[in-house]
């Protein structure tokens, strides 16, 4: 409302004044340029609400495209982040794949020899810092899931069979069967970190139809 009463009194006040200097020039040449230059600045005056608007709209638009430029970027960067973290997820996952497929081939054939177990599954979990080109030292745990080659388990028997970690507890007294059964894990164990250079105790193994 201030703005819009300050714009008419300037109006008026460069009315008198035009009018005023209109009065005490006679008639000449110099009287025309001086109503030229009066009408120019009464128009120019006119238009100051409407280029005060114009100003305002441009300098709003700036300040709207900046921030709609900051908020694309932050959002871009953000979708690179996850698309980012998914391909690190996916690729951990492939290496602990064939990181898994590698271990078997590496034991499978002494194991079967020695133990007259078959590996049924391999299951190994990389660090989240592994590189493409993994090691033994990359490998966070390993759970090996075992069964005797002696089963002669059904398609359909194999699917439903159980499967269950093996815990030993050294305080009860464990019967003859219990205790060759936990010979062979443990040697087991053994010759699986030996071959794939892993602690023994980063090694879980599972057998399949246990109690």
């Amino acid at each position: 409302m201030g703005f819009l009463t300050d714009w008419i009194t300037n109006i008026i006040l460069l009315i008198l004044l035009a009018t005023i200097l209109e009065l005490m020039i006679p008639n000449s040449v110099l009287q025309k340029y001086v109503k030229m230059v009066v009408g120019l600045l009464l128009l120019v005056m006119i238009l100051q609400p409407i280029l005060s608007l114009i100003t305002k709209d441009v300098d709003q638009w700036l300040i709207s495209i900046t921030q709609q430029s900051h908020q694309l970027e932050s959002s871009i960067e953000q979708e690179i982040n996850l698309q980012k973290s998914d391909i690190e997820l996916g690729l951990r996952a492939y290496i602990s794949e064939q990181m898994a497929v590698q271990l078997e081939e590496e034991v499978k054939d002494e194991l079967r020899d020695q133990y007259e177990v078959v590996i049924s599954q391999v299951e190994v979990k990389m660090k989240e810092s592994v590189n493409q080109t993994p090691t033994a030292e990359d490998i966070e745990t390993v759970i090996v899931y075992l069964k005797d080659t002696h089963e002669g388990l059904t398609e359909a028997d194999a699917a439903v069979a159980p499967v269950s970690v093996v815990k030993i507890d050294t305080s009860k007294q464990v019967p003859q069967e219990m205790k060759q059964e936990t010979r062979d894990l443990t040697s087991v164990r053994r010759l699986l970190s030996t071959n794939w250079e892993v602690p023994e105790e980063m090694i879980s193994l599972a057998w399949e139809g246990g109690e």
